[in-house]
């Protein structure tokens, strides 16, 4: 029987498929410090034959091979959307959320956009600017001005690091240089166009969704303009848009429900994909994502965020957000179909976990915020407020949370031990070497609980893991008396 693993091999871990025809869940072949084929615990040790056709990020292998090999192995998991959990909602994320710049109230931030550096820039559509945030935590908070009749509604950024901004104000769009050049007219949209939503393809394409006119402009990678490279229903109002790997566009349309979709040459395929009708039915899209393999995530004025497949058929007509009301402004996908969602009732951003864990709300805006501008940057989430124009970061990857146990425990008597993270979830806390027998360790909440049947002292690490990162071994000590 086929079987997919992980291999550690020249520093770098890789699928490998083996024809495996006995297996013992937790058996590991060659020794744990200098690991070939290796398999985890039985939930995780054995991945889908799929995951070996996906995309896998190059890992460097922590000091601590074994401790890494477990955490990995669900880090990938959880990075090629494998995982199966139970649907559950999750009302809030245990993050590291800290306010990283004060735009003031006149900024208005609608919008945000990362280059290959990790240099965060968001649009200000109050005062026209364009702000850039640096990894380092630097602040340009002026980094390009696009004139006061410019009204910008969208941004995105190409391959070379360029800026284009969709600017309702003057029917056209702006383009900005590396270096903060800001040549407005780049494109003209055609008068009464009002373009609200932009996005651009891996190649450099760029295109706009023109409100006014129903109309797709393209801006190819060479700078040719095509005002009309498609024309919509004039009813549908189209405003987000996304690309996919192959250079289509799907746009969602606020007045007809339904998303459509542009082919490369402009072909277009009005009810690629439609919501659902009748009382209660989501409905007004605002933005669409498309995740590595396809499928679209739709977020909807009427507070709802709908899945559909590939072939534009309907997963999910409104996904579980967290309690309270909810009016989503826009969504953003990770390169793990993770969505992040912005809001204007809700005060912060909502996380939908592509495992299917559910949803969690991060960032601790206050109430009477609206989040718009979300963008990511290494292990970060940058997310800025439309009203006062703070700026907030949060830390995705794991942290222990506690110090050392460093306890004393009685031999027969139940105990109970708590290893807190921070980080998002779903995550794997994983414990390398010998627990006290009796004591085993939960490796979602990280309790470690039991009755300890025999006396000793017992070393062992605790590492937490999710596809933002793992942390480095803790090392814990517990004494049985």
């Amino acid at each position: 029987m086929m079987h997919t693993y992980l291999r550690f091999e020249n520093q770098r871990w890789s699928f490998c498929t083996i024809n495996e025809t006995l297996s013992v869940p937790g058996e590991h072949w060659g020794s744990p410090l200098d690991p070939e084929w290796i398999a985890v615990n039985p939930i995780i040790r054995r991945l889908p034959a799929a995951a070996a056709a996906g995309p896998m990020p190059a890992v460097a292998a922590p000091a601590s091979v074994w401790a890494s090999a477990r955490a990995l192995a669900l880090a990938l998991m959880l990075a090629l959307a494998l995982s199966v959990v139970a649907p559950a909602v999750r009302a809030e994320a245990k993050t590291l959320d800290s306010v990283v710049a004060e735009l003031g109230s006149a900024a208005k931030p609608v919008a945000a956009a990362t280059d290959a550096a990790g240099n965060v820039y968001v649009l200000n559509e109050g005062d026209a600017t364009v702000s850039k945030f640096m990894p380092g935590g630097g602040l340009v908070r002026i980094f390009a001005s696009l004139g006061a009749s410019a009204r910008p509604q969208g941004m995105t950024i190409d391959p070379k690091g360029y800026l284009f901004v969709a600017c309702a104000g003057t029917d056209s769009v702006t383009r900005i240089s590396p270096t903060g050049t800001a040549v407005a007219y780049w494109a003209y949209d055609g008068a009464g166009s009002m373009p609200r939503g932009i996005t651009s393809d891996r190649v450099g394409n760029v295109f706009v969704s023109n409100w006014g006119t129903s109309t797709i402009t393209r801006i190819s990678a060479t700078g040719a303009v095509l005002p009309v490279f498609a024309r919509l229903d004039p009813a549908d109002r189209p405003l987000g848009l996304t690309t996919d790997a192959a250079g289509s566009v799907y746009v969602a349309e606020t007045q007809t429900n339904r998303v459509s979709k542009v082919l490369a040459p402009g072909a277009v395929q009005e009810a690629f994909a439609e919501l659902p009708k009748g009382a209660g039915a989501p409905s007004g899209p605002l933005a669409v994502a498309v995740d590595p393999w396809g499928a679209l995530s739709v977020v909807t004025s009427s507070g709802s965020v709908s899945r559909f497949a590939a072939d534009g058929s309907l997963l999910a007509a409104s996904v579980p957000l967290p309690p309270g009301s909810h009016r989503p402004t826009g969504v953003l996908l990770d390169a793990w179909g993770d969505a992040f969602v912005g809001d204007e009732f809700a005060p912060g951003v909502t996380v939908l976990d592509a495992a299917g864990s559910g949803a969690a709300s991060l960032a601790a805006f206050g109430s009477g915020t609206i989040v718009r501008a979300v963008a990511l940057s290494g292990s970060g989430l940058l997310a800025a407020d439309y009203v006062s124009g703070s700026v907030h970061r949060i830390e995705l990857a794991p942290t222990l949370a506690t110090p050392p146990l460093a306890a004393t425990v009685r031999r027969g008597v139940p105990t109970a031990l708590d290893v807190q993270t921070t980080g998002l979830t779903p995550k794997l806390i994983v414990s390398v070497g010998v627990l006290p027998p009796g004591l085993t360790l939960d490796e979602t909440t990280g309790r470690l609980s039991g009755s300890p049947t025999v006396l000793g002292t017992y070393a062992f690490d605790v590492v937490a893991a999710n596809h933002w990162g793992v942390t480095a071994p803790q090392h814990e000590v517990l004494v049985v008396r």
